[in-house]
């Protein structure tokens, strides 16, 4: 109850019986560095607690930095359509592929999505989204034509941002702007990794020409973006 300290011999039975140290059980503070090979063995390199300044920096130094592959997957994606990040995506693209998939503004997962954001959420307005967003995207793909814009038209409860050998992962939340979630960032070699990989080779099957089932027709689409 917070009245009295147990003497050490009692503390030392309750660590027995509960097969715990005595800083767990509220005695003492645990000083020891802590076990991160767990986080190692997943593949986690580096995390952010939400989007943030830091973590768009290094966003950008990723992408400068590509050799091999860009694939940015998304809800809404407005951070790319700002003038620091798009010109850097186009300056990629001269070199190598850019393949951004941003939801499709006017499907019903969208309309969904928003039921359960806040009533403030910039981009509920597909025409605004459209307008703000899709149209920039969509007039660097113009210049560079190695810079490919897709639509999907599914529920994703998290973005993947594929970077040469790294994933960055940013969760959403139920209630939450998507910017709030975590970011967590995945290096190559693990399990963990080459789920997202595969979450985003699964992307390039429906986008092309040939969707497989069953996702065609269940009329799941990942489709090339055309002006409307």
């Amino acid at each position: 109850m917070g009245d009295r300290r147990p003497s050490n011999e009692r503390i030392e039975y309750f660590c027995r019986l509960y097969r715990t140290r005595p800083d767990r059980l509220g005695f003492g503070t645990d000083h020891s560095p802590g076990d991160v090979a767990h986080v190692q063995r997943a593949g986690i390199v580096d995390a952010f607690p939400f989007t943030s300044e830091e973590s768009e920096q290094d966003l950008v130094q990723r992408i400068s930095a590509a050799r091999e592959r860009i694939n940015l997957f998304g809800l809404t994606r407005s951070f790319y359509a700002s003038d620091t990040v798009l010109s850097v995506l186009k300056k990629k693209a001269r070199t190598m592929d850019v393949n951004v998939y941003v939801m499709d503004p006017y499907c019903e997962s969208r309309k969904d999505r928003y039921r359960i954001e806040p009533a403030d959420a910039a981009m509920e307005d597909p025409e605004r989204y459209v307008r703000e967003i899709i149209r920039p995207l969509r007039a660097a793909s113009d210049e560079e034509p190695r810079l490919r814009l897709y639509l999907f038209d599914f529920p994703c409860s998290f973005a993947m941002e594929e970077v040469d050998g790294v994933v960055r992962v940013m969760m959403y939340g139920h209630g939450r702007r998507g910017t709030h979630g975590p970011i967590i960032v995945f290096g190559e070699g693990t399990s963990s990794h080459a789920y997202f990989v595969e979450q985003l080779r699964w992307l390039e099957r429906l986008s092309s020409d040939d969707s497989p089932e069953p996702w065609k027709s269940k009329g799941v689409r990942v489709r090339p973006f055309d002006l409307w």
